[in-house]
This record gives structure tokens, C-alpha cells and sequence, in this order.
């Protein structure tokens, strides 16, 4: 025990974004994708969003979901306002 936190509590809070949730557009490739599993590995939970590249973020969920954070990948085209609604109330 380190301070009264086990160890694996004291790594957790050791995660700059632990708790926190990101919501990254474009995420299913490039630099989206890239942006997505940093998040991730910073303890943050991601949500994935794609346009047309449903397999692709169905990958990232699956490397984001192997580093112990939860992911899910909301399709939304970000240039309809309707589907950014839907995508932040899906978010939240």
C-alpha cells in the first residue's frame, strides 16, 4: 500500500485523464485514430466517433477497450447538426 491506496488504485490515479471521458470525431482513422488511443492511454474513456468507417472504429473500441478503458464507437456525420445532437446526448 502507497498512501492508503492499493497499488492498483495508485496507478489508476496516476492517469492524468482518469475519470474523464473524450469524445473524438474522425476517430476511426488517422490522425483521429491516433488522438483516440493517446487518450486512452492517458485514462481517459473515448468515445469513437466515424462517419463511414464502421470496422475501422469497431478496431479502435477494440484497443482502447485492451487497455482496461471503456470505449464505443457513435456513428455521426459532424457536418449535420442533427447528428452532432444525437452523437453529444449519445456521449452523455
Amino acid at each position: 500500500m502507497i498512501g492508503g491506496l492499493g497499488k492498483e488504485e495508485h496507478l489508476v490515479s496516476e492517469l492524468p485523464l482518469a475519470g474523464k471521458v473524450a469524445l473524438v470525431t474522425g476517430a476511426a482513422k488517422r490522425i483521429g485514430r491516433s488522438v483516440a488511443l493517446r487518450l486512452a492511454t492517458e485514462g481517459a474513456d473515448v468515445a469513437v466517433n466515424y462517419r463511414s468507417s464502421r470496422a475501422e472504429a469497431e478496431e479502435v473500441v477494440a484497443q482502447i477497450s485492451a487497455t482496461g478503458r471503456r470505449a464505443v464507437a457513435i456513428q455521426a456525420d459532424v457536418a449535420k447538426r442533427a447528428d452532432v445532437l444525437a452523437l453529444f446526448a449519445a456521449v452523455e
